[in-house]
């Protein structure tokens, strides 16, 4: 090969190769964003023998400020039993269990949005990463997976909540949704407290994670 077509070769290489990178890249996000989406429809197809879906006219969650950071896609429906059960204030009624998903099409996305609502938390506490809290007033039962490009979050009532019901919950999600060696869970009860039960950050690191 003259030096001539080695130029021009090198030079190909040099303007394809960005292109094959992002294409790479791109092709990533979408087959984090595919994987979560049939990790969600697995889910439901596992819970719907016991519960049916709701999604339309669904009021928001009280959940703080992570509706405003930039995702590239959410979820959110409702689950609710078809059998009833009597409730902590005496009656019986369906279970409604709310969930939310969102996507987040980079790592870097997701870590800024956690360390924006950690500064606005629910209803509007500012928590510290890894710090549990003994008291939280207004509370409701809240479980949270974050992993690396999604955050996953389930809550309800009071009036719903046992503590068998709450465990055999946050166990089923980190089965579909979760990994015990990386992905972090939090969790709320009602008025508290708030722990960080697996893969808790150090309270000490002050950088995303």
């Amino acid at each position: 090969m003259s030096k001539k077509s080695i130029f021009f070769f090198s030079l190909a290489l040099l303007l394809i190769n960005p292109s094959l990178s992002f294409a790479q890249e791109e092709g990533k996000k979408d087959a984090e964003g595919k994987e979560l989406r049939q990790d969600i429809d697995t889910f439901l197809g596992d819970q719907l023998e016991s519960h049916e879906k709701k999604s339309l006219n669904l009021r928001m969650r009280d959940i703080g400020s992570l509706e405003n950071e930039p995702y590239a896609w959410k979820e959110f429906f409702r689950l609710e039993t078809k059998d009833e059960y009597e409730n902590t204030l005496g009656y019986t009624t369906e279970r409604e269990y709310y969930f939310l998903f969102y996507h987040y099409e980079t790592v870097v996305d997701r870590q800024y949005a956690l360390k924006y609502w950690l500064e606005s938390f629910i209803e509007g506490e500012s928590i510290r990463p890894g710090r549990g809290k003994r008291t939280y007033d207004y509370a409701k039962p809240t479980i949270i997976l974050i992993n690396p490009t999604n955050i996953i979050i389930m809550n309800y009532d009071c009036k719903y909540y046992d503590d068998y019901d709450f465990e055999d919950w946050r166990d089923r999600m980190i089965k579909y949704f979760g990994d015990k060696d990386s992905t972090i869970v939090i969790e709320l009860k009602c008025d508290g407290p708030l722990e960080w039960t697996l893969n808790a950050p150090d309270p000490k690191n002050r950088e995303l994670f």
